[in-house]
């Protein structure tokens, strides 16, 4: 059964690959984004309660117990001066969230709370409200509730008789957590004209783009440059608005010459690419190897001796990938070879991880 699994995985895999070799066509919405449309950063400090004797030391955490102090104060508590005081269960957290642009006030959005002082783990806490404020130093949102730990599998230690590492958490989510109370007005509906920016500058594509959506809208976009794209709105109808455009504008197809790629199942390692792909002469380090891709042995430096070295003398990817294999490198190894070497410029396929 596990054969025919792997099999038919592996079949997927060749469907993939087929497919995106005779595939040409792109939607404007997948080549583009519209310029001013993004989330906005929000951050606050505030305190998280209830944690279970893993807070911040507050004798080397002082701002947590002062934030503490001004809390309780204006909730009509009047604190009493003791050196002597100890408290374990509270933490100072920094609180972030991206707030949508087109977001409505009363919405809810997730908030994620991280530990800023010496606590041990924020397993268990609730934040207390805390203002969320943008650039303009404004507050947006206002965040409280429960601390979910998204908990991973921990390392498995031979060296503790079958147990497991302990492992605490000093960062969470809290989901729902934040309501929004002020919105940001970007009047996008009453905009006579919108950018469109290439998410790759490309002067071809602009153009290409640009004809496209002439065919639909005549006289509507003009290419700037290789990102950018203006798209006008000139239409006289008055049913026609600028979102209406935009929203038949993404959904329009472009032809364009399709690029190498690499499809990558990282569970069973199944690695397949849809061109001849071609390695630029490099040097890379991996851990304790060093592959050496098309490059005269006699002018490297001595030192690297002592390590493993592979040698390729080809600039086939395809070769390069069958050494890894040999000197059994796992998946998620291979994986990581591959993005050194898309960061390097030394590969100009794209990677797929499935």
């Amino acid at each position: 059964m596990k054969k025919i699994l792997n099999i038919l995985k592996l079949f997927i895999l060749f469907s993939l690959v087929f497919t995106s070799t005779f595939s040409f066509a792109k939607k404007v919405k997948d080549l583009t984004n519209i310029e001013g449309i993004r989330d906005n950063q929000l951050i606050g400090y505030g305190l998280v309660v209830g944690l279970e004797g893993t807070g911040d030391l507050v004798s080397q955490v002082p701002f947590t117990t002062n934030a503490l102090k001004n809390i309780l104060l204006k909730l009509g508590v009047q604190i009493t001066k003791n050196k002597n005081t100890q408290i374990k269960n509270v933490a100072s957290v920094m609180v972030t969230t991206e707030l949508p642009l087109f977001a409505e006030k009363g919405e809810k959005i997730d908030v994620r709370v991280s530990s800023i002082g010496n606590c041990k783990s924020l397993e268990g806490g609730t934040l207390i409200l805390t203002p969320l404020k943008g650039v303009d130093n404004k507050i947006y949102v206002l965040a409280q509730g429960k601390i979910n730990i998204k908990k991973e599998t921990n390392n498995y230690n031979k060296n503790f008789d079958n147990t497991y590492e302990n492992k605490f958490y000093n960062s969470g989510k809290i989901f729902n957590g934040g309501n929004i109370e002020k919105i940001v007005n970007n009047n996008f509906e009453e905009k006579k004209t919108i950018n469109l920016q290439l998410k790759k500058e490309n002067f071809i594509l602009a153009k290409k783009i640009s004809d496209e959506i002439n065919k639909y809208y005549p006289n509507t976009a003009i290419p700037i440059n290789s990102k950018k794209i203006t798209i006008k709105n000139d239409s006289k109808e008055k049913k026609t608005n600028i979102v209406e455009i935009i929203s038949k504008i993404q959904n329009i197809d472009i032809d364009i010459p399709n690029t190498p790629k690499i499809v990558i199942d990282r569970k069973n390692g199944l690695t397949i690419i849809n061109y001849n792909i071609k390695i630029k002469p490099c040097i890379i380090n991996y851990k304790n190897l060093y592959i050496i891709l098309n490059e005269n042995i006699h002018d490297l430096n001595k030192q690297i001796k002592n390590e493993q070295i592979i040698i390729q003398s080809n600039n086939k990817l395809e070769k390069m990938l069958q050494i890894l294999k040999i000197f059994k490198m796992k998946p998620t190894e291979i994986i990581d070879i591959l993005k050194i070497l898309k960061i390097s410029k030394c590969l100009s396929a794209e990677i797929e991880i499935l």
